[in-house]
């Protein structure tokens, strides 16, 4: 099995979360576009919108976040791993994810508490639980987790 066919379906999952992140960022300005002529059109806020908005940018955040970290585009300082030769800056990078992954399993053990204890609790406007949106730290945590291990056994050349 060549790489091409291994990492299919991590190709596949990329190209989702972009499309979400595309999706999320359309509805982002039409429920904006509808609030503003709401607000100075017709004189009438909507709340609805407004926490539609907040939700939708929260996961489109988190959602960007690990796609941030699969891409490689996050700021890093490389001056210092630069002095070194290839061998030395890919150990660097190694332990790097290795101290990412360990952030990412913290992230994923107390974000799904968070989501089991607001479980009861629904938003003011929308009525949806607010577990759904606390859920976005937990999946962030996994993908950037998922997305670590990727580059440590098949590193991404940018």
């Amino acid at each position: 099995m060549n790489n091409k066919n291994k990492f299919y379906l991590v190709y596949c999952l990329d190209n989702l979360i972009k499309l979400c992140l595309v999706f999320m960022m359309i509805t982002i300005a039409l429920l904006t576009f509808y609030q503003v002529i709401m607000r100075y059109g017709f004189n009438q806020s909507s709340s609805w919108s407004e926490e539609a908005i907040r939700f939708t940018f929260i996961w489109c955040s988190f959602l960007g976040v690990a796609m941030g970290v699969r891409e490689k585009s996050h700021i890093g300082i490389s001056i210092l791993v630069e002095l070194f030769n290839q061998k030395v800056q890919r150990y660097v990078e190694v332990v790097g994810y290795l101290a990412i992954m360990i952030f990412a399993g913290y992230l994923m053990y107390y974000g799904w508490k968070v989501v089991i204890a607001t479980s009861t609790q629904t938003s003011p406007a929308l009525g949806v639980p607010m577990s759904l949106i606390y859920l976005s730290v937990p999946v962030m945590a996994c993908l950037i987790f998922f997305y670590s291990f990727i580059e440590i056994i098949h590193p991404k050349n940018n």
